[in-house]
């Protein structure tokens, strides 16, 4: 799939994309960048869907990026802080709760996506089964 990014586009327009094509997983944006292997510190979450991607990079030019389901989980974070200058960090879903994927960074989007349909559909899954260091709260 390939995301058209603009100016004037909404934080949400990005990530109703993206979840269109992996509904157990979301992008969740942040006004500072994060590491590989690392969380993204709550604080620094984008919580307004309608905030402008021009608010979070005035230099933003429109242009587009592909996401494969092979790329790795830090490869696709990595690409949109080159490319776009915007910090983004993927969270994946299990049962009603989401994970900040930093503990599998590693994983590519059909992993997680697998991982968060099957810890979805499981009514008897435990959140607290989950690798522990993958789910942060953060200041």
């Amino acid at each position: 799939m390939t995301i058209q990014i603009s100016p004037n586009d909404h934080i949400s327009d990005v990530q109703n994309a993206f979840s269109a094509a992996y509904p157990h997983l979301k992008l969740q944006f942040f006004s500072k960048p994060h590491g590989e292997s690392k969380g993204s510190f709550a604080k620094f979450m984008i919580h307004d869907r309608n905030t402008q991607l021009r608010d979070l990079n005035p230099a933003l030019r429109a242009s587009s990026i592909s996401i494969t389901p092979d790329i790795i989980t830090w490869a696709l974070e990595k690409s949109f802080e080159e490319v776009f200058n915007l910090h983004v960090q993927v969270f994946r879903q299990s049962g009603s709760i989401w994970l900040e994927t930093s503990v599998s960074d590693h994983l590519t989007l059909a992993e997680q996506e697998v991982k968060g349909a099957k810890n979805t559909a499981d009514t008897e899954h435990n959140p607290a089964d989950e690798e522990q260091s993958d789910y942060r709260e953060q200041e």
